[in-house]
């Protein structure tokens, strides 16, 4: 397709805005309409824009042929609207339904498997739907392909995530608009919890699956692993955590072992457990919870940026995303370490959100033609990838963004 008509579902929730604003500098896109369950929300954020690509539309995803009707009418779809276990599956048959395109961000290890087992009825209706192309899973995934490719035989595949100070950030987009001016605009509102801690404490709920010794096993959330050591930078308390990438990455690399660790700190770490605690024992809801967490993170983040004991811990530290494969080249043992120098802008927001609007151009120019329901690995040039994600990080190409560490064991 020369030009695409995108709906967004969820474009102007965190990642949403982000992928939005990425979207709308490509002259590959036409229009986008930014859909959500607030609508006014969804106005505002346009009109602080002002774009004559944008426009808005309520939509509430449990109308099932309000949904189908929208996605209808549009040339691609993308999808942040969580939590990804609710909504996950309903959105994705719906795009078959129609026979459009989709891609999204999807975290959760559940629906991923679910909406997997969807593949066939996806390439009967002749379309790519891209699961999981953000942060972690999406670059993770991508940064494994690579990694992988170092190695001849490969024991062990980690992907991790976690906090890094201080961050290094690209630029602002354009057209990004930050949560604080749409807030302003729209005056006092009820709290509500952040999206990306509710999926943190369901995915310490119950056990999480895992790939050991060659099969999938299950384990308990938040079980320590060894500290994490990314050449170059101090050694990291690790641990467990559900996400889709041990589940997928098996699928298409060869490996012993594959999993997914986070490393939030210790103090953290702790203080999740013991909201785990609370949810199980029916004391606070995971909103409540979720509420919780957040003031505990910024109240983390002000001591840890002044270096004040005990959160020296998230000092010098790896960067937030990382990837290590450990095993053979040329009958030696090696262990090879890929990060990026840089990050898009806005934290969390851009390493979630360009992803998802690379990946969403990339389809639209012809990039991607698999057809079916796919996740980043197995549809996605990680080279072309990195080079489009170059630039939003302040580098030129993927060789420039690349941070590679490549050790004898």
């Amino acid at each position: 397709m020369n030009e695409a008509k995108i709906l967004a579902l969820g474009g102007c929730g965190d990642m949403g805005r982000m992928a939005v604003a990425v979207l709308l500098e490509s002259p590959s896109v036409s229009k986008i309409t930014v859909a959500d369950i607030n609508y006014d929300l969804a106005k505002i954020f346009i009109e602080l824009i002002g774009s004559d690509k944008l426009s808005a539309v309520h939509i509430d995803i449990n109308n099932k042929d309000e949904l189908l009707e929208l996605i209808s009418s549009h040339d691609v779809v993308i999808n942040t609207v969580g939590p990804f276990y609710k909504f996950e599956k309903p959105i994705v048959e719906a795009i078959i339904k129609a026979k459009k395109p989709f891609l999204d961000i999807c975290d959760d290890w559940k629906p991923t498997l679910d909406v997997l087992e969807l593949d066939e009825q996806a390439k009967n209706a002749g379309i790519t739907a891209i699961i999981g192309i953000g942060a972690s899973p999406g670059i993770s995934n991508l940064m494994a392909v690579l990694a992988s490719s170092k190695l001849d035989e490969i024991d062990e595949l980690i992907t991790a995530w976690g906090e890094s100070f201080p961050a290094k950030e690209g630029k602002k987009p354009k057209y990004y608009i930050k949560e604080r001016k749409i807030k302003k605009k729209m005056g006092k509102q009820p709290k509500k919890p952040n999206a990306a801690l509710e999926h943190l404490i369901f995915e310490t709920l119950e056990e999480i699956p895992t790939f050991k010794d060659g099969k999938i096993v299950n384990i308990e959330s938040l079980s320590e692993h060894e500290p994490l050591h990314f050449p170059g930078y101090k050694k990291v308390y690790a641990c467990h955590i559900g996400h889709p990438e041990p589940v997928t990455l098996p699928r298409t690399i060869k490996a012993n072992t594959i999993c997914n660790l986070c490393y939030m700190g210790k103090t953290f770490t702790d203080t999740v457990r013991e909201y785990r605690k609370k949810i199980i024992n029916k004391e606070v809801t995971i909103q409540d919870a979720a509420i919780a967490l957040e003031k505990e993170i910024i109240r983390l983040v002000k001591r840890a940026m002044t270096g004040r004991s005990p959160l020296k811990e998230y000092l010098g530290g790896p960067p937030m995303l990382t990837t290590y494969v450990t095993g053979k080249k040329d009958g030696e043992r090696k262990k090879a370490c890929l990060s990026l120098k840089k990050f898009p802008y806005d934290e969390m927001a851009g390493v979630t959100g360009v992803p998802l609007a690379i990946a969403t151009i990339m389809l639209i120019e012809g990039k991607i033609t698999k057809k079916g329901v796919l996740t980043p690995e197995e549809s996605i040039d990680p080279v072309d990838f990195f080079d489009r994600l170059a630039p939003y990080c302040d580098n030129e190409k993927a060789e420039d963004l690349l941070l590679w560490k490549v050790v004898y064991e």
